[in-house]
């Protein structure tokens, strides 16, 4: 399962399918409030959004299953992993979280409050490759919804005291994200109950479109295959 960042649609996660290998079968998460989803309310909590998820991924937890998530959704990743094993014990084979502060140390944050022109301005600091995207009026009218209600959704989420999971934990990031530092990766250790690891890749907050180094990296972590990295935190 793989859980788009904030503002994001499944579409993020429309080339993996090709990239992976033959068994593996990715499932990407639509949030309510956009794409086909577009009439339905955008989530107000976390919760609005974990439980439907780990509902959805009810089918599967007999199954080799493993979670990503880039920055909002390693959070709705991590949660998702929290729901699971309560429900079933440790049926998430592995979670990786990307670009992302550890619950636990959650930036204060109003992005959803700012201006139409001020949040445009901070989603080009966090990628300039969003600057065709926001010159279009029309575009503009239909993400900026989505992209301040996922804002809000952050700004109320916090998680004290953090809560292991039991499935391996491997921990993503851009060497230059402006937002999220090396150091502030590794604090997700707490997080970890288990197997851990941190990686990190050129690149700013959305270093993941070099998708083949970050899958390289992802691959020899998944369900039926053993890294020489992979060590207990």
């Amino acid at each position: 399962m793989c859980a788009p960042h904030a503002g994001g649609t499944a579409h993020a996660y429309r080339s993996w399918p090709a990239a992976l290998p033959d068994d593996v079968e990715v499932l990407a998460v639509q949030y309510p409030g956009r794409q086909d989803r577009l009439a339905e309310l955008a989530a107000v909590t976390m919760d609005d959004l974990i439980r439907p998820i780990a509902d959805a991924l009810e089918p599967f937890v007999l199954e080799p299953l493993a979670l990503f998530g880039h920055s909002m959704g390693a959070a709705v990743a991590y949660e998702v992993t929290l729901e699971l094993e309560r429900r079933h014990g440790q049926v998430v084979d592995l979670l990786t979280v990307s670009g992302s502060r550890a619950p636990h140390h959650r930036e204060e944050e109003d992005r959803y409050a700012l201006s139409d022109a001020d949040l445009v301005e901070e989603l080009r600091r966090l990628d300039d490759s969003f600057g065709d995207l926001l010159a279009t009026p029309e575009l503009l009218d239909l993400v900026l919804p989505a992209i301040r209600a996922d804002f809000r959704l952050v700004s109320r989420y916090l998680r004290t005291p953090a809560l292991p999971v039991r499935a391996p934990l491997l921990v993503f990031g851009g060497t230059d994200d402006p937002d999220v530092s090396p150091d502030e990766l590794s604090r997700w250790r707490t997080c970890a109950g288990g197997a851990f690891d941190t990686r990190t890749f050129p690149g700013g907050h959305f270093y993941l479109t070099e998708e083949r180094r970050v899958l390289d990296a992802l691959v020899p972590w998944l369900p039926g295959r053993h890294p020489a990295g992979r060590h207990a935190s």
